[in-house]
């Protein structure tokens, strides 16, 4: 009498099952991850998207330079914020919450500006995003570890920030 083998075995189906569960152990961290660091580059993206249309409004006006050490802030509901409607983790990014501080530096004839960006995404569960960081931290290799997460009314009030970037008063707050 032959037997007729068809199927698995109980053995060979743990064995399989225990390969996937190790495949998936070592997998989904790894995705997770990816995903992680794919949403943060969305943000430092964004505030350097935002910083460069902040540079433009100020070149194209000189009436908008403040005096040496003055501060001037540019909100997103200021700036052209049509490229702003899908922020990286479902939320929104706050109009006035995000803002562009443009500090000058050094007096003369050639005016030079330091910018620092706070990009600020509102989500159900508190704030996320890039909170007073320098157009230099924006552009270094690790620029995706400049993402934070806040909780409150926001990451970064502008007085506060510009307090700490040493600016002797805010000359104008632009905002729609």
């Amino acid at each position: 009498m032959v037997l007729d083998k068809k199927g698995f075995t109980l053995i060979e189906l743990l064995a399989t099952m225990v390969i996937l569960a190790a495949i998936m152990v070592i997998a989904v961290p790894n995705v997770m991850g990816i995903l992680n660091n794919s949403k943060a580059n969305a943000y430092v993206d964004d505030a350097k998207k935002l910083l460069s249309l902040a540079q433009y409004k100020l070149r194209g006006d000189p009436n908008l330079w403040p005096a040496n050490n003055e501060c001037i802030v540019m909100t997103l509901s200021y700036l052209d914020n049509s490229e702003f409607g899908n922020a990286p983790n479902g939320g929104s990014y706050d109009k006035t919450g995000s803002y562009v501080l443009i500090k000058r530096v050094g007096s003369g004839e050639v005016a030079k500006f330091d910018y620092y960006v706070t990009l600020d995404e509102k989500m159900d569960a508190g704030h996320r995003g890039i909170k007073n960081k320098s157009e230099s931290e924006l552009n270094s290799n690790d620029a995706s570890d400049l993402v934070e997460n806040g909780s409150g009314s926001g990451l970064l009030a502008s007085s506060t920030a510009a307090s700490q970037k040493g600016c002797s008063r805010i000359k104008d707050t632009y905002s729609d």
